[in-house]
């Protein structure tokens, strides 16, 4: 098992390379294999000698970096959660009805997305990305690009259709640049299966599953609510779509985790360990906006380690 520590913008404006280069120690020290970082548009015209400094001190502590290009024309996910700059400067390019999401059958969109992974690619010394959870795969357009392209207002399955090739043309960029890059995807699990077993498909993915839940979480002071099913729920569904085509992924959503949840999410995690065993493991090297971030972290690395002596 791969197991990587998600970490999404951990410092990426003010960065204290002594902090990065303790936590570098503790996440090998812990048995990951990897850490996952997150950039962003913002990062790549502020953070760029940053983000090399802090691939360097990972790989200097045995840790494999994985990118994680972020929001880019508002069609992956990833952090900080904010509108895509680029989008937002060309508004005649936004998917109707959905500002600050571009609409993939604009090829300007498209042009753009390429050379952000270029960038990432041709500058950093990473071992590979992640795609995190496509946008709006299959909402409809009405774009005049998209009426162009099909010959009418576009349909859920069209908007798979340019989705998986805009998916496909960052893979190929990658692939083309730098072809022992390892590349996961994983997807928003209300997304049809249809369209999600696709992507496991798509040549150049070596890993594919879903991010889940282990309790109910919480935003703030509301009440506890069910944000997503939970990983062992998902389990079969990430066997089911990737067999035959790449290696199974799971992230575990170790955050938002209120304090009235910590016994569920230790029993939840204890058995999802058990039970789920995807060929590259993500968790949160702590999860953010937990009620109380140090005790979820020694429950997940306590987990982690023993996870990794089995």
């Amino acid at each position: 098992m791969f197991l990587s520590a998600y970490t999404l913008s951990y410092g990426n404006w003010t960065v204290i390379p002594s902090h990065w280069d303790r936590l570098f120690g503790e996440m090998r020290d812990n048995g990951f294999d990897a850490v996952d970082l997150s950039f962003s548009e913002s990062e790549a015209m502020y953070s760029m000698r940053a983000i090399e400094q802090q691939i360097a001190k990972a790989h200097r502590h045995g840790l494999k970096v994985l990118l994680i290009p972020s929001r880019f024309a508002g069609r992956l996910a990833g952090a900080p959660f904010m509108s895509s700059p680029f989008i937002c400067a060309h508004p005649e390019w936004v998917l109707p009805g959905h500002p600050g999401c571009g609409c993939l059958d604009v090829p300007e969109v498209v042009e753009a997305s390429v050379k952000f992974i270029e960038l990432i690619v041709k500058n950093f010394e990473i071992d590979g990305l992640i795609l995190d959870e496509p946008k709006e795969a299959e909402t409809p357009s009405s774009h005049p690009a998209t009426v162009a392209r099909y010959g009418h207002p576009g349909t859920a399955e069209d908007a798979r259709c340019s989705m998986l090739e805009y998916l496909k043309a960052l893979i190929e960029t990658a692939k083309r640049l730098r072809p022992e890059l390892s590349i996961t995807i994983f997807n928003m699990p209300h997304t049809s299966p249809d369209f999600t077993a696709r992507t496991a498909a798509l040549p150049g993915i070596d890993y594919a599953g879903f991010d889940g839940t282990l309790c109910l979480q919480s935003y703030f002071h509301d009440r506890p609510f069910r944000v997503k099913p939970t990983v062992r729920q998902l389990w079969p569904r990430i066997q089911a779509e990737a067999e035959g085509k790449c290696g199974t992924f799971a992230l575990l959503e170790n955050m938002l985790i209120p304090s009235s949840e910590h016994a569920v999410y230790e029993a939840e995690l204890e058995a999802t360990l058990d039970e789920v065993h995807p060929d590259h493991l993500a968790c949160y090297y702590y999860g953010h906006n937990n009620e109380d971030g140090e005790y979820i972290q020694k429950i997940t690395m306590d987990a982690v380690r023993r996870l990794k002596s089995r």
